[in-house]
């Protein structure tokens, strides 16, 4: 009995030092505000992306996309009021193809009748410090405005604040225009990515084709910094094995569209015509991988999709740089 006593006598002692501890880890976990700080570093690091060192906190809500309203008046590489970034502001400029079956009219609206995408970019104060993320993204069509150094949002029905008259061809050009733009959409997006998709017309290898073109909008949480990423969906056109997708990251949100022009002729004389873009807007050619090609042209399903394809993308950008 001797000689075990001081052996069960030092369990004892070990064994109230491990509960001792255990009640003080609990009661740290338990007090006010402790809990909550812990689970809400896991919510605000789960999902981070790649080369963000700021949290995105888990509250924010992916972007919504919105139509401008017209009127807003926008000035060089300025977004409207209440808007934070210019991403793309678009100047077509009729360049190559049947031009001379054109008047010089067309050369003029063609420049006149521009899509622009913007972006409202945020800052959040979270715990763990403040971070931006994307809260709305808007698009439209814009126009030169009566002071010749800024453009107004205009729609078919509202062309105020623009310079110059508008012919009712112009008019029936501008409806086209906005019904093409009312057609964009919001294919996959999370509070720092919004990947847009809209309808447009390419040249693709001679011909004028009906393609999607896709804007990727990309911010950094602890910048604000906007970046952009363009290219065009041409998947349906291509037989080939899949290979690596070739897209663009804008240099500037500001940039003529070189267009192709073609005429459809009867007896010889011009009685229809197509404009195709010519090629992407200028910047640094980049080729995202095969796999992630074939994502970004897969439907996106939920936020876990989106925000495995932003990881992907950011992921992309970083090895280019």
């Amino acid at each position: 009995m001797m000689i075990h006593a001081p052996r069960r006598a030092l369990r004892l002692f070990k064994n109230r030092q491990t509960l001792i501890l255990l009640v003080a880890l609990l009661t740290l976990m338990l007090a006010p505000g402790m809990r909550g700080r812990l689970f809400r570093a896991r919510e605000l690091t789960d999902g981070l992306p790649v080369g963000a060192t700021w949290p995105i906190s888990a509250h924010l809500q992916a972007p919504r996309l919105v139509h401008l309203d017209p009127g807003s008046r926008l000035e060089g590489q300025s977004a409207p009021q209440g808007w934070s970034h210019l991403a793309i502001k678009s100047i077509p400029k009729l360049a190559t193809g049947d031009l001379d079956t054109v008047s010089s009219q067309a050369f003029e609206t063609a420049r006149r009748i521009r899509p622009v995408i913007v972006a409202d970019i945020r800052r959040s104060e979270a715990e763990f410090g403040s971070s931006y993320y994307l809260a709305r993204v808007g698009v439209g069509i814009c126009a030169p405005g009566q002071d010749g150094v800024s453009d107004r949002v205009i729609s078919p029905t509202s062309v105020e604040g623009t310079r110059g008259s508008w012919t009712a061809k112009q008019r029936v050009i501008l409806a086209a225009m906005a019904y093409e733009v009312s057609r964009t959409h919001l294919d996959a997006a999370t509070p720092t990515f919004a990947l847009l998709r809209s309808p447009n017309t390419f040249l693709i290898e001679g011909s004028h084709r009906k393609v999607e073109s896709c804007q990727a909008l990309l911010v950094d949480p602890r910048t604000g910094k906007l970046r952009v990423i363009v290219w065009r969906d041409d998947a349906h056109h291509d037989a080939r094995e899949p290979s690596g997708l070739p897209v663009r990251l804008l240099s500037a949100p500001v940039f003529d569209c070189p267009q192709d022009v073609h005429a459809t002729r009867v007896l010889g004389t011009p009685v229809a015509w197509s404009f195709a873009i010519r090629e992407l807007p200028p910047g640094t050619d980049l080729t995202l991988p095969a796999d992630l090609a074939g994502s970004l042209k897969a439907k996106v399903e939920g936020s876990a999709d989106s925000a495995a394809l932003e990881h992907s993308v950011i992921e992309c950008l970083h090895d280019h740089e």
